[in-house]
This record gives structure tokens, sequence and C-alpha cells, in this order.
């Protein structure tokens, strides 16, 4: 039998290597299976801050019974669509247990995404394979191990600031949960962060650049987020020709990484002396836009501390002498120290998000103060007016989510963000 076979719910799996489009007529995903369709239980929808109602646990395991209608359209069932109703279902946690909702325009993103990551998928299973032929274990042993460290994060509970160890970062089980869950959540971020920026001008250099932008990640892994920014400089920017270069720390993300697209380079931004410019093998003036995705945490967390005081000088010689003209930030906490690193530094941080009800620095853009009107033509609406307008016209309403702000009382409430849902 072709594949890897799986044990999942009672049905027998078998991957086949093929994204949906790929699978025959009825447009099946890459499990054999058959596609589910059933009831579609709806709450909130777009409506600001409480767009979409979390679900709690009922069921013995953990997971929702909800039960979008429609048509799967991805393996594990994140990704549905019910064509009647213009509603796109899809889901970026583990246990499916918190929907969130998108209209056709999202649904095609979406389903270029699976496309996309079904060659990651095939490629991560044969390093599993790999592995497990080394061990003398099944493929499936390699994946359990790998949800393990996905689940449990042993090195996170140590002091090392980092949620997994360099070894672990580089396991192809872990990897493969990555692929599965991370590609969504790094996508629709992404996407609704340049969509934030863009309302503020900040791709408006592009038009008269004379060249290609050229995009540059830190600890970009596989890419999720320069897909994105390819995705959205294509399609609402006409911009269909754009450079990216993909860093991390982590080479084995080098293969997933040119699966998509994007050349690969090693870098540490814990090595001071390295230049990312240089990496690039890009002069002054010649890298518009740095990346930093979900890892200011681990070298921009402690102001004073010498180290990540160091990182943060960096980034603004990036800014200063090299002329990159912004770094484009998403984060985990509503407090992202990075930001008012940078600050003292004589930046302006940008904060994204909506601040009507509260400090908000999950989603940022960082520019030299005196760049910041040549950069970013326009200037950000009154509080409360981002949160109206993203209800009507946001691609990926509600992330990144917002509901919790609500629930602690808006402005007047404690601050951190809670994202324990996000396993």
């Amino acid at each position: 039998m072709e594949g890897d076979e799986r044990q999942r719910g009672g049905a027998r799996l078998t991957w086949t290597g093929r994204p949906p489009s790929a699978a025959g007529a009825g447009g099946d995903s890459s499990w054999n299976h058959q596609r589910h369709e059933g009831g579609h239980h709806r709450r909130g929808g777009g409506g600001g801050g409480a767009g979409n109602k979390r679900w709690k646990r009922d069921d013995g395991n953990g997971a929702s019974r909800h039960q979008p209608r429609g048509l799967r359209e991805d393996d594990e069932g994140h990704l549905w669509w019910d064509e009647r109703t213009n509603v796109c279902t899809y889901f970026q946690d583990r246990r499916r247990k918190w929907p969130f909702y998108t209209d056709a325009r999202g649904h095609v993103l979406l389903k270029s995404l699976v496309e996309a990551n079904a060659a990651l998928r095939n490629r991560n299973l044969a390093l599993m394979r790999q592995l497990g032929d080394k061990m003398g274990v099944p493929a499936d042993r390699v994946a359990n191990e790998g949800e393990r460290l996905y689940v449990n994060k042993p090195t996170l509970r140590g002091d090392d600031n980092v949620t997994w160890s360099f070894d672990e970062y580089g396991h192809p089980g872990l990897q493969l949960y990555y692929l599965k869950l991370k590609s969504w959540q790094r996508f629709t971020e992404t996407y609704a962060l340049l969509e934030r920026a863009d309302r503020l001008g900040a791709f408006a250099f592009a038009s008269s650049l004379g060249r290609p932008v050229r995009i540059a990640t830190l600890g970009g892994g596989p890419g999720y987020e320069l897909l994105a920014m390819r995705c959205f400089l294509r399609d609402t920017k006409s911009l269909p020709d754009v450079d990216i270069y993909n860093t991390d720390v982590q080479p084995t993300w080098r293969e997933y990484s040119e699966a998509l697209g994007f050349g690969f380079r090693v870098f540490d931004i814990h090595n001071v002396t390295a230049d990312l410019c240089d990496v690039c093998e890009l002069g002054t003036d010649e890298l518009d836009m740095v990346v930093i995705s979900y890892v200011a945490i681990y070298f921009a967390k402690v102001p004073g501390n010498p180290q990540h005081e160091a990182a943060c000088d960096m980034l603004f010689k990036l800014l200063k002498d090299r002329r990159v003209k912004m770094l484009v930030v998403s984060e985990r906490s509503e407090e992202t120290p990075l930001c008012s690193m940078m600050e003292r530094r004589g930046c302006i941080a940008e904060r994204l998000m909506d601040q009507d009800m509260g400090l908000d620095e999950r989603q940022s853009i960082i520019v030299l103060k005196e760049r910041r009107d040549e950069i970013l033509t326009k200037r950000r609406l009154p509080p409360g007016e981002q949160r109206k307008l993203e209800a009507n016209e946001a691609t990926f309403k509600n992330v990144p989510f917002e509901e919790h702000k609500i629930k602690r009382g808006g402005a007047a409430g404690a601050g951190g963000s809670q994202t324990k849902w996000y396993d």
C-alpha cells in the first residue's frame, strides 16, 4: 500500500503525497478517507474583538465537538469550505477546539497554503522514515516523539529561554507538528499583520523602487511568514517579483524553505559580529524589510541583559547603517520588550493592533524615527475605528485573537496575552 498508514479515530488512513487539488475529481485530501460533511455550529463571526467565540473542551480527548459545515480540504480537518454560505472554517490549534472564519478570499489563500505545504509534508515523511530506519523503529514512533516534544516542550521548562533546544528543533517528528500547525498560525497572522501595515502605507515605497522588494527573516523556520508576504504583495500590490532570504539557526529547515521557493541561509542573531546583509550578500540600502516572527522573546526579552541589548544594537545598525526600511515584528505577548528597547535607540514602534482596549504589541512595524513619514506614509485610525474597519474588511478576522480583552474588561483589565490554546 502506498504511503504511511496511520490509525486516526478508528479509520485507517494512508498518506498519498498529493495536495487536495491533485487527489482526483472529487478534490479529496491527501489522506485516503471519506470526505466529511456535517452541521455548521457557528458563534460570533467578524464583529470586532468578539469575532470568534472560543469553544470549551467537551469530550474526553479535549477536542471540540464543533463540526464545521461543508467539505474538508486538508489532511487533519483544519480547513473546511461551505460554498453555499461562503464560509470557510479553519483551526490553528492541535485539537481543533477553536474555530476561525473567513470568506472565499481567505479560503483561496488557505487552500493554496495546503497545496504548498504538501511538498514539505512529503519530505518530512521521508526524513521521519530515514530516522526511524536508523533507530530501528517505524516512522510513527518518530512522529510520536515529535508530538511529545512539541506539546511538552521539555526545554522550555528549564532556564534556557527557548521553546525547544537546537536538537529538538531539528527533530523530524517535531518538525511534522510544526508543519501541521504553525503553517496555519504563521500564515494567517502574517497576512493580517500585512493588511494592518498596508493601512499605514508601509508598502508605498515599492512602486518607485526600480527593483524587486527584498525581504529577509530572522528565525524564519520553513518560511510560512514569507509565503504570506509573497501572496500579499503579489495579490494586493501587484508585485509578483520579490527577492526573499530566509534565515534560521537550525540548518535542517533549508530543504523545507527551498521547497517553498525561498533561498535559505544559516544565521544566529546572537552572533553579534555577523551582519544579516552580508549573509544575504546584499549591500547597504539593498534590503528593504526584516521579518522577526515569534523569536524576539528569545533575544530581546530583558532590557539591560548584555546579550539582548547587543541583539537590539545589531537590529538598530540594520536600520541606521544598512538602511533597512523596517522591521516587521510578530510576537506572542501583548507586551513585547523589543518595541521599547528599539524606541530607546531612536526608533518608532508602530503598534499595529488597535490599542483601544489596552497595550497590544503582538504586531508592530519598527522604523527609524527620522524615516517614519518617509516609510509609513499614512496615519493610523483613531482608537476603535480600526477594529470596526477590520470587522468588515480583514481577510482573517480576529487574528491574532482578541476576545480575551473583552473578558478582562478592555483597557481597564489586566495585561498579558492568553495564548495557552495555541498548542
